[in-house]
């Protein structure tokens, strides 16, 4: 959890110390989807994966679908185990609900989760 909350800009046990942003597109027969990759390499070693693809499917959903995943990637700090080592969202609501949740359950606890 430690990382999710250095990628969102809050108070974190770990820093980020480089990251990169790739971004792409392409046309589906009815719409267009839009991927967003960027790389964490953090202060321990560890390195994190975020990847954001939505589409242009217009809704009138409060909370539009979209894919988000982060995943600990090989390579990472040998010495650090971080679970989950993946972790995936339907929506951006999905997301930060669950980043409020943990937040608040590990509010003083300065362990990597």
């Amino acid at each position: 959890m430690s990382y999710i909350r250095a990628i969102h800009g809050k108070d974190s046990a770990v820093r980020i110390v480089c990251q990169a942003l790739e971004c792409s597109t392409w046309a589906e027969p009815d719409f267009e989807v839009r991927q967003e990759v960027t790389t964490y390499h953090f202060n321990n070693g560890v390195i994190v994966r975020r990847t954001l693809e939505e589409d242009s499917i217009a809704s009138e959903a409060a909370c539009t679908e979209c894919w988000i995943t982060y995943e600990v990637l090989p390579g990472s700090s040998i010495s650090v185990n971080v679970q989950p080592s993946r972790r995936m969202f339907d929506s951006r609501c999905r997301e930060s609900f669950w980043i409020r949740f943990h937040s608040e359950a590990a509010i003083g606890d300065d362990a990597p989760q």
